[in-house]
């Protein structure tokens, strides 16, 4: 442990800072000053420079004069214009009446200028003062700084001239520590990732308050807790008089006391103090009288030592990131910051083993500096056996400390249950007598063990060190170690029948089996064995599998604590099993069809999992295991009944049978006072849920969806504190008690696909906690108005309920409701009037209904998000004489009308909004959709109008169009710079398209532009606008206006279209055919102008049957690094249609570019040893893979040159823009064309 103790100054002479540097910014700023200001902080010295290199105000700035004044030496760097500069002047002014008044020093430093030009103002210092003018306020400064030059270049300090700057900035550093008079610490030099630990530790130590702190820094041996601490030394101790480092206290304490580590820190703040102490009580009456401003820094292993003692600021010293501890390991391993090509993935191998320790990449890097390969991988295999003895020696100290206990319970986590559920962990150990919660905080406090997230975890080195214990129990004989979790040494202990009383525990994993056998002669000798784990088994049913236990089998035992037992083989335990210390047992995917043959005392049982156990038929009766609070059955798919001595299980917490399907019996009634969790789901034969009989108000989780319950019993009302119900798919449950009402406590509720459920009951109480209320998929016909004294209903689920015709107005009273959906309710014609009341709504979907006019106050739900109205067509009528004067326009036939929406303005929330397949025609797009300023998805499909509205590009957030299927559209407008993907399917008289005229790079998560254009053949239809040179033919205008967003080379933004096409542009200058293509990538190819890579491929669907599918493109991209590995992926989902008239027709080309900021680079790649690049094209769908007829890729450059530019822009002025695609098209000029347009208009080149 070490130990700072700092004691600060009076307030009237404190120092903020060691050194305040005067000097010209245009002089020295980015040269010497620069690096005398390196140099500084390089050693610990705290110093203030003005970085600010704007423009100044004639006025000296308070925080400067501040900062004088608060500096203990002035460093004035006097350089040719200086003195040109009124600020530089009135700060030696300053400086001039601070080392007067405060005694502070002065340091002058004559950068090319001749002290006498500036003690006498001559030279270039004549002339700058010259440059001030003759006004009355400037004479009058200028007799102050003439004063304040002839005082500071009498001072003593240094003239540079032609002289070497290295060596003067050394002097200036020796001076300056030699009057700060005090002794820096030694630091390693290769310090790596240190700052922002600083930063966090420096706000604990909070210099600037005047109270007494202690600051704490704890963590595991090796961590870096003195370097840290040495750092913050070396960095603060300026600002206070008196300053002490005690190293090594553990050390020096246990062999001299403490009463020399006083006297140290008395002789280093009390100057002839230390003599006057002969013991410590003297000493704490001096230390108490004389400090009372101080800094005490702690390092320490124990948390609780800084607890007990105080310590409220504590930071906990963390391992070093990956990258940090590469660079740490690559110094000591390479005298380099990264290791060389050959060692890169031993290197990462180290670093792993390591986990960011940075004692043990010390030790490692030292050790294997110089080494070859061969003796590098030879060291690490040896690793993976043994801990280093260094790195063991620092860590053993915490293990050292502990008791007999705290040890035992070390050694069984770091051999057993390292990533264990805490409560499990206790469970078993206090079972064996640990008293381990105490034991697991002391070793918390001790930084052997954390807690995350209700687990206990341990750094890999730590637990390494806990097996290296182990073995040293007897290096030589595994049968006589306490621990065995090796697979190695348990099948040679079991082979040979080797072990020996000492075992207690055996986790043996039997993935690796070699058909090992258990024996009663290999366990006859293990009478202390505790904890007995055999998983991962799976032998069972294999061709040449053996039983590797006899039937004769016995446990020794009388100590079994834990027994887990994977796919034990036998029908029942052994009949000679000592289960009186019992306290879990666990046999999944067993073959047991009953636990065991006759009675067995089992006080100590607390669980019993049996999951998946399908040949289990029954359990014994459970009166002998009176303290059971855990029983799991699931998946136990030949178990027939629960014995009705259940009910003497008082202390039961969890009860799980889910999935027993051939559970018919339960008993008809319960009274499980503790029962917090009961799950049925699945118990496809249970007809009947037992009547409940007294007090179960612990019951919080109820679960019967899935099984054959066709009624609920009237006592269900007794479960006051349920917060779950879930009935889902209960085919048969017909109707709900009345007293489902006194469930107060209830939360959820699941009803879902219970499709006999024709009502649900009225609601004669307020139920103020349920907020979820799922019904969909029931038969229900009408919800009762009484819905409305649900006042906390958060959601509300009536999707695919074909028998609801309405909805009760009451609805509009539900103020909490965020989630109403009615989708799928086919027969359901209108929402309530009132809906706008719902001012909490944020999601509403009524698709798939009958509703054709919704309500007008919907403009009224300000905080709705998404509104979903899709495939709400309406039906033919005769009725529609009478339209609110907001509803769009009339039809010219009834028969046409579909829906009919009002004003949508007041929507200010809205995201989403589907109104698709809704017959919507031409006009019937509601003009006011253009001020829906939140809108990022928007889905048109499946519509009959020509047009969108032109305003379209006002909505400043939209992301998302869908425009699939609508087959009259003819084009689709400018859209707005925010949009990323743009669906337009099967659109058959699509013949232009307005791509944005910026891309935004506000994007949160995807930085994607994709178009997706199958069968939108008339894309090449003459365009009527063809005189408007902003129009171009349409495909190609698609692939150029998209290169045209990246002119602003935005890193990590790419684009991805489909569209029809049987070529590929000729400007990708890799192709080949089939769905592979290399690219030999030239020399230093990944320089800063590399932008990323352009692929492009063709797919033939002439041949494709009309099942229809959902497909998804893929392009991998990958290096010729380890064999071709992976360094990016491009996806583009499409829809194969079903039916033959709309499935894909001919040929089709899909282009995209990957920007360089989203390829898979790993940390220490270096893509500029690359040779290869590699494109692979196919799909993730039902698509066959052949249909990839031809690919390419192709590298994308930034082009500085001016002269290149200009042959661009000739060559684009002339160029064919004519056809990209067309099936009967070959390459040549429209290639060329394109290429000519993507570099004149972007700017690009490619190889």
């Amino acid at each position: 442990m070490a130990s700072s103790m700092i004691n600060q100054k009076d307030s009237a002479s404190h120092w903020n800072y060691d050194v305040f540097l005067s000097f010209r910014g245009e002089d020295t700023r980015r040269s010497f000053t620069d690096h005398l200001y390196a140099a500084l902080v390089e050693k610990g010295v705290r110093t203030f420079r003005d970085d600010e290199e704007l423009e100044r105000g004639k006025e000296i700035a308070p925080e400067l004069l501040k900062a004088i004044e608060e500096s203990r030496i002035s460093v004035v760097v006097f350089s040719k214009n200086y003195a040109r500069s009124g600020w530089c002047m009135d700060e030696l002014v300053k400086i001039i009446e601070c080392m007067k008044a405060k005694g502070q020093t002065v340091l002058p430093v004559f950068y090319d200028v001749d002290p006498t030009h500036v003690r006498k103002q001559t030279g270039s210092f004549m002339e700058a003062f010259a440059s001030h003018g003759e006004d009355t306020e400037v004479i009058e400064r200028a007799k102050r700084w003439r004063a304040a030059l002839t005082q500071a270049a009498n001072l003593s300090g240094w003239h540079l001239q032609n002289g070497y700057e290295s060596k003067l900035i050394k002097k200036i550093i020796e001076e300056i520590l030699s009057k700060l008079s005090r002794k820096l610490l030694y630091v390693d030099k290769h310090l790596v990732g240190v700052s922002s630990r600083l930063k966090e530790i420096l706000l604990r130590v909070s210099i600037e308050s005047n109270d007494v702190r202690m600051v704490g820094i704890c963590g595991i041996g090796g961590v870096g807790k003195t370097t840290i601490a040495k750092v913050v030394y070396n960095l603060i101790s300026s600002q206070f008089e008196g300053i002490s480092f005690l190293a090594n206290i553990r050390e020096v304490s246990k062999n001299c006391g403490l009463l020399p580590l006083q006297k140290q820190l008395l002789g280093d703040i009390l100057m002839g103090w230390s003599q006057r102490i002969s013991n410590l009580n003297e000493g704490i009456n001096v230390l108490m009288d004389r400090l009372h401003s101080k800094r005490i820094v702690i390092t320490t292993r124990d948390k609780h030592l800084l607890n007990v003692h105080g310590v409220s600021e504590i930071y906990e010293a963390k391992e070093l990131e990956p990258e940090e501890a590469l660079q740490l390991f690559s110094q000591y391993a390479f005298k380099r910051k990264s290791p060389e090509k050959d060692y890169m993935n031993l290197s990462d191998n180290v670093v792993h083993y390591a986990k960011g320790l940075p004692l043990a990449l010390k030790v490692l890097g030292s050790f294997l500096f110089s080494k070859t390969i061969l003796e590098w991988e030879s060291e690490l295999h040896k690793l993976k056996k043994e801990l280093n003895t260094k790195v063991q020696d620092v860590l053993r100290i915490s293990f050292d400390g502990l008791d007999f206990t705290q040890k035992e319970i070390f050694l069984d986590l770091a051999c057993f249950f390292k990533g264990q559920e805490y409560d499990f962990v206790i469970k078993i150990l206090d079972g064996c007598g640990f008293h381990a919660k105490s034991g697991i905080r002391v070793l918390s406090d001790r930084c052997l063990i954390d807690l995350l997230d209700n687990r206990l975890w341990m750094h890999d080195l730590i637990q390494q060190m806990g097996w290296e214990i182990v073995r040293q129990e007897c290096p030589k004989d595994p049968g006589k170690w306490s621990r065995l979790w090796d697979y190695e040494h348990i099948y040679s202990v079991l082979k040979k029948n080797t072990g020996t009383e000492t075992i207690e525990g055996i986790f043996l994993d039997m993935y690796r089996s070699k058909e090992i056998q258990f024996t009663t002669e290999a366990f006859a000798k293990m009478n202390r064995l505790r904890l007995l784990k055999v998983f991962n088994f799976s032998g069972i049913g294999k061709e040449g599998y053996k039983e590797p236990l006899s039937v004769s089998f016995e446990f020794p035992s009388y100590e079994l604590r834990y027994l887990y037992w994977h796919g034990y083989p036998f029908g029942s335990l052994p009949s000679k099993f000592h289960s009186e210390n019992l306290i879990e047992l666990n046999m999944c995917y067993s073959y047991m069809r009953e636990l065991w043959k006759g009675n067995e005392v089992l006080d100590n049982l607390n669980t019993i999992e049996l999951s998946n156990s399908q040949h289990l038929i029954h359990l014994p009766n459970f009166s002998s295991m009176p303290n059971l609070e855990r029983l799991v059955l699931e998946g136990c798919t030949s178990f027939l009944e629960v014995d009705p001595s259940i009910e003497v299980l008082n202390k039961l917490i969890f009860l799980n049978l889910k999935n027993c399907k051939k559970l018919r019996s339960f008993p008809r009634s319960i009274k499980l006072e503790c029962l917090k969790y009961l799950s049925l789901s699945g118990c496809s034969d249970l007809k009947n849920f037992p009547e409940i009989q007294g007090n179960m108000q612990h019951l919080s989780e109820l679960y019967l969806d899935g099984t054959a319950i066709s009624e609920l019993p009237f006592s269900i009302g007794y479960l006051t504190g349920l917060i779950l119900l879930d009935l889902e798919n209960c085919k048969r449950l017909k109707s709900l008690p009345s007293s489902i009402c006194k469930l107060k406590s209830l939360e959820t509720l699941i009803l879902s696909a219970c499709s006999k459920l024709e009502s649900f009951p009225e609601i004669m109480e307020n139920m103020e906690h349920l907020k979820k209320l799922l019904l969909d998929g029931t038969a229900l016909k009408q919800l009762h108005p009484s819905i409305e004294h649900l006042n906390g209903l958060v959601s509300l689920n009536l999707r695919d309920c074909k028998n609801l015709a309405n909805l009760p107005c009451s609805i509009g009273n539900l103020k909490s409701l965020e989630t109403l959906i009615v989708s799928g309710c086919s027969k359901l014609q209108q929402l309530p009037e009132n809906l706008g009341s719902l001012q909490c709504l944020v999601k509403l979907q009524a698709d798939g209904t009958l509703v054709r006019q919704p309500p007008s106050s919907i403009v009224l739900l300000r905080n709705l998000e998404i509104l979903s109205f899709g495939g709400c067509k309406g039906l033919a009528s005769n009725s529609w004489s009478s339209l609110f004067s907001f509803w769009l326009l009339p039809r010219k036939s009834s028969d046409t009308i579909g829906l009919q929406l009002p004003s949508l303005s007041g929507l200010c929330s809205l995201r989403e909004l589907d109104i698709s397949d809704c017959n919507l025609m031409e006009g019937a797009v509601p003009f006011d959709i253009c001020n829906l300023s939140s809108l990022e998805t928007l889905n048109l499909s499946r519509n009959n109008f020509f047009s969108l509205p032109a305003g379209i590009s006002k909505l400043s957030k939209l992301r998302f169009l869908s425009l699939n299927h609508c087959k009259s559209l003819l084009q689709i407008p400018e859209l707005p710079s925010s949009i990323i993907e743009v669906n337009a399917q099967y659109c058959s008289s699509l013949n232009t398209i307005l791509t944005p005229s910026s891309v935004c790079n506000n994007q949160p998560v995807c930085r994607w532009l994709v178009f997706t254009l199958p069968n939108c053949f008339n894309l090449d239809a003459e365009n009527p606008c063809s005189n408007d040179m902003a129009i171009i033919s349409p495909r190609m205008q698609i692939v150029t206006n998209m290169l045209q967003k990246l002119q602003n080379f935005l890193p990590d933004f790419g684009f991805s279209i489909f569209l029809p096409g049987s070529e590929i542009p000729d400007w990708i200058s890799n192709q080949n055919l089939g769905s592979e293509v290399t690219i030999e990538l030239p020399p230093h190819w990944f320089e800063s102008n590399f932008l990323g890579f352009a692929v492009c491929c063709v797919f033939a669907f002439e041949d494709i049957a009309p099942n229809g599918c959902s497909s998804q493109l893929l392009c991998q991209l990958q290096s010729d690094e380890s064999h071709f590995r992976g360094i990016g992926h491009i996806l583009h989902s499409i829809d194969c249609e079903g039916n033959s008239e709309d499935r894909l027709k001919s040929h089709h080309m899909w282009l995209a570019y990957k920007p360089r900021g989203r390829l898979r680079i790993s940390y220490g790649d270096c893509p500029n040893r690359w040779r290869h690049a590699k494109a692979s094209f196919g799909f993730i769908s039902c698509c066959p893979s052949n249909m990839v007829r031809k690919c390419g890729i192709h590298l994308i450059y930034a082009q500085d040159h001016e002269e290149r530019n200009s042959t661009m822009i000739h060559h684009s002025s002339s160029g064919n823009f004519s056809d990209l695609k067309s099936a009967d098209s070959s390459v040549g000029a429209s290639g060329s064309g394109l290429c000519c347009s993507v570099v004149h208009s972007s700017n690009w080149w490619g190889y």
